[in-house]
């Protein structure tokens, strides 16, 4: 009898942490990532501005990357043009144009018209 309560006894004290375990912190949540292409891209060399104009692609993605641009319009996403550099850059969505979104960053653009890259959410993308 005794070993039943020392094995409930040590479960009970065991059990927030082996709780606290299994729970995923937001840094392990997986990245959102998706390829793009850039349909025109601008740059202000006196502001120091880029803009680019883009959207899916591959088709398959279209409506992951509708839903992201809906459920994040505004925030900071990184982008990843071909030299393999990750930019801090801030997404709108373009409600004019389905699909289709707005980046501004920091003067150049690192892709040109046409030009495919990766555009990478935050962890917390996932979850919505």
């Amino acid at each position: 009898m005794r070993w039943i309560f020392v094995a409930l006894t040590a479960l009970l004290l065991l059990l927030p942490v082996l709780v606290a375990a299994q729970q995923v912190s937001p840094s392990e949540v997986a990245v959102a990532t998706l390829g793009c292409r850039a349909l025109e891209t601008y740059t202000d060399g006196e502001l120091k501005v880029a803009a680019i104009v883009f959207h899916q692609r591959d088709e398959a993605q279209r409506s992951q990357l509708a839903a992201l641009l809906r459920d994040h319009s505004g925030e900071m996403v990184e982008i990843q043009a071909g030299d393999g550099k990750w930019r801090r850059a801030r997404m709108v969505r373009l409600k004019s144009c389905f699909g289709r979104g707005l980046l501004l960053l920091a003067a150049p653009a690192p892709v040109s018209e046409h030009a495919e890259f990766m555009l990478r959410f935050p962890a917390s993308s996932e979850a919505h």
